[in-house]
Formats: structure tokens, sequence, C-alpha cells
């Protein structure tokens, strides 16, 4: 049976020439451009060439063996018909074998004889080759780096400036696979993204849909979708890069190797999505770079699939363990300090662990990497500026952001960072800025989507605040600490008090907290005849230490203790963020903003020497800044 790639230069049948490269049928000065499953199926049907086709064949080569009913079938076979001009009976081109399948009637004619290709090299016969030698050899496309995507532009005829990266599919059949497929989908992403005038997007949600429709839904030019096959020590990657505005496929191609052919196998991978791109299939120089330990690598890539489902329990304590495991295998081996570094860094807003005890952490962490590579130190200014932000080094932290969100390669996490601490001195429409860009870089990453959708509660966009709540609560953000206030005020704000009574039950019960100040509190939002009542119950919590500082300086500013709010305020002078400092800059907070001390506190915490700094000016709620 041909292969995919057998077919990807072309082949005829009949009177058709087929490109599967460009996604056409071609006869004469006629061209047909099927949409791509229509095209998988006429793949399907030539790679068995005159043999019989089953439907499971169908399912199993078109739908990846998701379970399908007969009417995409069926719809798909009467398209391909259509673009055949092979409707009517006798049928010429695909013929049905009634309660049996399909198969092509006219014979397939390859454009290229069939030849070994450089990066088809034997299988290993031996059964013993450990998975993570294969895991170590494909990632090597981010490290070995034969491809050189970094410094050409994308053709300007081509109309692509932008492309989401779907989810790849997993066809090993083992769920303990998927940090492989995710890691190729991973370094896929970054070697793109260093292609200048490409806007990236690396989704994690899977959309039953077609192309075209995903593309207007993500607002990008084109789609790029694929599989990824391990079978023994064999790897075989799949990729169908589709248009976004008709769904004509652009490029489609199949790559396979074992160990010993990884190299040739990421190099022909990389040059054919590289040349869909850029118009150019030339020959890429290779480039020296650090080669990682196989074990380290392996223990590097199951870290980075746990960090990024760090919400699900005792994953980021996994994530730390297994970073921790990889440098100590390769002491040079800089993205893993990297990685460790931030997943130290993340624990307070995770765990109940004291802030100076993980910044200094992670800044020993990020240090060490850099020592041994400094190709991480751009990247590492988001370390750093965690670190300053948390002591209220507002300038020095700045400085720091915006060094790690113009490194060549960055990811979301730099962005949301940046943005956390522009709220946290006011720049309320900044702090949104920076954090639509961490959602354009990762726009399905359920962290991202939440700090959206504070920054529009904080701006008083109640509508897509909501809408951006909704889609992080659908990408797994629900228990996500720094999420819940921000929801409930907009909630009471919209005096939906009854949900938003619910939902801080939820979460303080599940903290492990005392709930006692909750029922009175939310009362007296709705009945201010309660308010002594509720103040009264804040008092007992507060001193008996169960009620966060947010939750009580956000309940007393909601329940005209303005003064009480403003104790709480204070504590913001102690070392680290006592809690969320936007909280201040709220539109609930406005009669915070307006006590005779409120201004004095800032300048005590360093917010206003901050403004005069950067050139800010403050209207009462928020501060808009000449220069950035």
């Amino acid at each position: 049976m041909l292969t995919k790639e057998d077919l990807f230069e072309g082949f005829t049948i009949g009177e058709w020439e087929v490109l599967p490269g460009h996604g056409v049928l071609r006869r004469g000065k006629q061209e047909e451009r099927p949409e791509p499953k229509v095209f998988e199926v006429l793949i399907s049907l030539a790679r068995r060439d005159g043999n019989l086709v089953t439907r499971d064949d169908l399912v199993n080569d078109v739908w990846g063996g998701r379970p399908t009913s007969d009417e995409p079938i069926n719809r798909c076979l009467s398209q391909l018909r259509g673009h055949l001009d092979d409707r009517h009976r006798p049928h010429q081109y695909i013929e049905t074998l009634q309660r049996r399948g399909y198969r092509l009637m006219k014979p397939v004619k390859r454009h290229k004889p069939p030849g070994k290709s450089p990066a088809e090299i034997p299988r290993r016969s031996s059964a013993g080759l450990r998975l993570w030698k294969v895991v170590a050899g494909v990632m090597a496309l981010g490290f070995v780096a034969t491809i050189a995507l970094t410094m050409r532009s994308i053709d300007s005829n081509s109309g692509i400036h932008s492309i989401a990266l779907l989810p790849i599919d997993n066809l090993s059949g083992d769920p303990g696979n998927q940090f492989i497929v995710d890691g190729v989908k991973d370094v896929l992403a970054r070697r793109l993204s260093e292609i200048p005038e490409l806007a990236i997007k690396n989704t994690r949600v899977r959309y039953d849909e077609e192309p075209s429709r995903i593309a207007k839904r993500l607002d990008v030019d084109s789609v790029l979708s694929g599989t990824v096959q391990l079978e023994g020590s064999t790897l075989k990657v799949t990729y169908l890069l589709t248009r976004g505005d008709d769904n004509v496929t652009i490029g489609s191609g199949e790559v396979e190797g074992d160990l010993e052919g990884i190299f040739a196998l990421q190099e022909r991978l990389a040059v054919a999505v590289r040349s869909e791109l850029i118009g150019s299939a030339q020959q890429l120089p290779q480039t020296k770079a650090y080669t990682p330990n196989s074990d380290a690598y392996n223990r590097y890539m199951r870290g980075m699939y746990a960090l990024e489902h760090r919400g699900e329990a005792d994953n980021l304590e996994r994530a730390i363990a297994l970073f921790q495991e990889s440098v100590g295998l390769d002491e040079n081996f800089g993205p893993a300090y990297l990685s460790l570094a931030t997943a130290y860094a993340l624990l307070p807003y995770y765990r109940d662990l004291p802030v100076e005890e993980t910044d200094r952490a992670a800044i020993q962490t990020v240090e060490k990497g850099m020592a041994v590579d400094s190709s991480i130190g751009d990247a590492a200014g988001a370390i750093y500026g965690s670190a300053l932000h948390q002591q209220k080094k507002w300038s020095e932290s700045e400085a720091a952001y915006r060094r790690a969100i113009s490194a060549r390669v960055v990811d979301s996490t730099a962005f949301n960072w940046y943005s956390r601490m522009l709220a946290s001195v006011g720049r309320l429409d900044d702090a949104l800025a920076q954090a639509l860009a961490a959602e354009a870089i990762d726009p399905d990453n359920g962290v991202i989507n939440s700090r959206v959708a504070i920054a529009h509660t904080w701006l008083g966009n109640s509508e897509q605040a909501y809408d951006y709540f909704r889609r992080a609560e659908s990408l797994g953000a629900t228990g996500l600490t720094e999420q819940v206030l921000p929801y409930v005020l907009l909630l009471v704000r919209d005096r939906r008090v009854q949900e938003a009574e619910q939902m801080a039950m939820t979460a303080v019960s599940a903290a492990g907290a005392s709930t006692d100040w909750i029922e009175p509190v939310f009362a007296a939002f709705t009945d201010r005849a309660l308010r002594g009542r509720a103040l009264q119950a804040l008092d007992q919590a507060s001193g008996e230490g169960t009620l966060v500082p947010d939750a009580e300086v956000t309940a007393r500013v909601i329940l005209g203790d303005i003064d009480g709010a403003l104790a709480v305020a204070r504590r913001l002078e102690e070392p680290g963020e006592i809690f969320a400092m936007d909280l201040l800059f709220t539109p609930e907070f406005q009669p915070l903003r307006q006590h005779p001390e409120f201004m004095p506190l800032l300048e005590r915490l360093g917010v206003v020497d901050y403004w005069q700094n950067t050139g800010c000016t403050f209207d009462g709620q928020k501060a808009t800044c000449k220069r950035n």
C-alpha cells in the first residue's frame, strides 16, 4: 500500500492530475480545490490503488478512528465525485462495492518514481529501544535545530500572516505518549514563531469544525493540523496546512523515521512546513546548538506537561521534581533551569507558601541556568520581574518584564505576569493590552483567559469580562484562586448576589476555611440594614485569621467601612503583595481612593514615584502613561 508521502509529489488518475501538496485537482486548464476531508478521502483511495477501501479504512485515515456516522462519509464521496465529474452512472473513477466499500477505477500513476527517501531508514528490530530515546530524538527539533527559520520573512504574495496550530492527534493509542505529541507541537510552534511577520496561535482546544470556521473563530489566515504516531521506535508525523478563507489545502506531508534517522526526519518536516509558508524549499543550514542529555530531556518534557496542567492535584510539585531531576542529569541544560524557576515563582499563587522563599529559590535557579546557557537570559526577565514586583520595585520590575517580552522566543507567561504588574500600579488599559498579547500567543490557556477577564472587570467592561470568564472555566481555570474574587465582584456589581454568594461559598469551602462570614456579608450587600451584623462577622473572621485580606478589603469597601478597608490596605506596606493591588483601582474602590490617607499610602508603596518616573497621570481611577 502506498503512503501519503509516496503520493505527496503528485499523481495522475485518468484525466486528472492530483497535487496533494497544493490541494488541487487539475484537468487541462480546469482546476478543482476540494475541502480538506474530501481530499483526504481521495488520498485514502489512491493509497490502495484500485483495491478495496472499507468504511472503517476511511474512518481511520480521514477521521483518525473517531466514531463517524455514514453521513459525513457519504457527503465527502459525493463531493469528490462532483470534483472528478463522476456523478453520473456508470461511474468512471470511484466504484461503490455494495456492503463492502469503495475503490478507485483508474490506476494511480505517480509523478515521482518509487525510491528510498533519505529519511527512510530500516526500523530497528530490537524491542528494547526505550521510549525516551525516541522522545529525545524527536525533541531535538528544538535544540539541535537543523532548521533555520529565523531570518526569512513571509512571502508577501502568500497572504498568510497568521496561523493557528491545532492540537496534534495522538494516534499511538497510549495516553501516556501525549507528552511526546505536545512536545512536537510546542517545538514546531516555537520554530514557526521565529519567522518574521508570522503570528502563531498555539491552541489547545479541539474544534469539530471545518478549518475556515476555526480560522474565523481564532482570527487567523491559516490552520495547521497533524498527527503523531509512535510504533515501537518509529515515529510518523503528518501535517496539513489549510487556508482559512476557503478551506483550500496549502500543503500537506508526512515524515517518518527512527532514532538513527531522526535528524533527517526533522529536517524534512521543517523544510516542508517552511516552504509552504515562505515559498522556499532550499536546504537550510545547520546551526550548532546544545543537545541535552536524553534522560534529562525526557524528564524536562514530562515536567513541561505537568506544569501546563498545574491546576490538577500535585502537578505543580510533580513538575518541580521532574525539572530538578533534569538539571541533576544535565547541569548544562538551560531550559530546564528556566522552567524550574518558573514553577518556583508560581508556588505562592497555587500553594500557601511564603513569597520571599519561593522568589529566592526562583532567582537562584535561573541564575544557575544563565551561567551555563546565556540564551535563556532574556526570557529569565520574567523571573526577575516577578520577584521585583513582590518587592514593589516597580520600575525595575517593568524593565525586567520588557526584556522578557522582547526575547526572541517568548511564551504567554511573561505577558501575563507583566499585565499583573501594570494593574498593580493602576495602569489598567496597559494591563489589558498585555493580557490580550498573552491571549494572542496562547488563546486556549485558561490562566491567560482568566487574566483577560480580570482586566476587563477592573475596567468595567462587564460583557467582555463574562465572555472571558466563561471561556476560562471551559479551559479548566475554574479553581484558580485569583479568578474567584474578581468574578464574585463582577456578579455583585451586576446585582447577581445569590450567584456571587454561592461562588464564594464554594471557593472558601474548597480552601478549608470558615464560611461563617459569607451569609451575613452577602445578605448586607442587598439589605444595608444588616450592615452591622455583617461587619461583626468580618471582625470575628479577621481576628480568627480565617479571612484573606483581598476578600476582607473588598467586603468592607462595598459595605461602606472605608476606614476598616484602609486599615487592611495598609498591610500592603509589609513585605510582599499581601493582596492583589489592582483591586485598589477598581470602580468599587472609588470611596477608598477618595480617603485622605489613600495617596500617602501609594507614596509609601512607591507607586507615586513610579508614576512620576514613567510619565503617568492619575485621574482618580487609573494611571495613563505617555511612554512605555
